[in-house]
């Protein structure tokens, strides 16, 4: 049994149509800044690690809040950065990312 021609060609059209639809969609919001800082005892490098995972931390909790929890993961944030300095004795790391759900 053959296909009518008409037939191939709309399946083939919708098979195209199909596979170029992205599996999900991310959606962004409004950039998030936070701001952490870390006083342990210890070396630089260890206050460094501590401010930047508290930063980290802070802003997955300041984009859920704002945002709901399908913004909450700052691994699927877009353009994330941290920026950290030191003082005497602590450091300050910002943090940056725009919140993205895959919803």
């Amino acid at each position: 049994m053959r296909m009518p021609l008409t037939t191939m060609v709309l399946a083939a059209a919708s098979a195209i149509a199909l596979s170029s639809v992205p599996a999900a969609a991310k959606t962004c919001k409004e950039p998030l800044t936070v701001t952490s800082r870390s006083t342990i005892q210890g070396s630089e490098e260890a206050r460094t690690r501590r401010a930047t995972d508290n930063a980290e931390k802070r802003w997955s909790k300041d984009a859920r809040a704002k945002y709901g929890l399908q913004y909450y993961f700052w691994a699927r944030s877009d353009a994330k950065k941290v920026e950290c300095r030191q003082t005497p004795k602590s450091t300050i790391c910002t943090a940056t990312a725009t919140p993205c759900s895959l919803l």
